[in-house]
């Protein structure tokens, strides 16, 4: 079973950043009415990686990974409070996505296909994978700053990136455009949401942890 659900959960994270891949990158290096300037490959690069659905999706596969092959260098995704870090933000990314998205985008083939496998198929496949799966009672409540890092770390990146380039992934973080203390409240809730996350899943991993030992 771990392994036929972490199967399910790479091909979708595999299957859906592939057709976002393969419609973003030509859309992006042309130049169409809605993209009067072409950008470089790097550009493109840089831009499809700014989008946190993606990094976390990516997350998530490089998750995958580690658990099955227990290779070294890939020893931190495997650690429980990463997994569950992880968990969290998938979290985060499925429900700010059908809360504050869904109704704002009308996709269509192969775009719309991507956004279910990554914002509903991939985080449930992952959250199930981790409940059924993953090593149990290890994390502690002490361990939540630890779990924000990856998304502090991306709030900063992607605010550094708007301030050169003029860009931002959402609208929520767009600082040219509703200022920093703006921003600051908006990325305040979000950390906030991900905190009830990562708290929920400590305290499912310590009842998990629990009924494995006493099993």
């Amino acid at each position: 079973m771990r392994l036929v659900i972490a199967l399910v959960g790479i091909a979708a994270g595999l299957v859906g950043l592939t057709l976002d891949w393969v419609e973003i990158f030509p859309s992006m290096m042309a130049v169409t009415e809605t993209n009067p300037v072409a950008r470089s490959f790097g550009d493109t690069f840089v831009y499809f990686w700014t989008y946190f659905t993606h990094l976390t999706n990516l997350w998530l596969l490089v998750t995958y990974v580690a658990a099955l092959t227990g290779w070294r260098w890939l020893s931190l995704f495997a650690r429980p409070v990463m997994m569950a870090s992880a968990g969290a933000f998938i979290l985060l990314v499925m429900i700010y996505y059908h809360i504050m998205l869904h109704g704002l985008y009308t996709f269509e083939g192969n775009l719309l296909i991507a956004t279910y496998l990554l914002h509903y198929v991939a985080p449930i496949t992952y959250l199930v994978w981790w409940t059924l799966c993953a090593p149990h009672g290890s994390l502690r409540f002490s361990q939540i700053p630890l779990m924000l890092v990856p998304g502090v770390a991306y709030v900063g990146w992607a605010l550094l990136r708007g301030a050169v380039v003029n860009e931002y992934p959402y609208d929520i973080l767009d600082a040219g455009k509703f200022g920093y203390g703006a921003v600051a409240i908006g990325v305040l809730v979000l950390l906030v949401a991900v905190t009830v996350f990562a708290s929920v899943l400590i305290a499912a991993d310590k009842w998990l942890g629990r009924r494995a030992a006493t099993a």
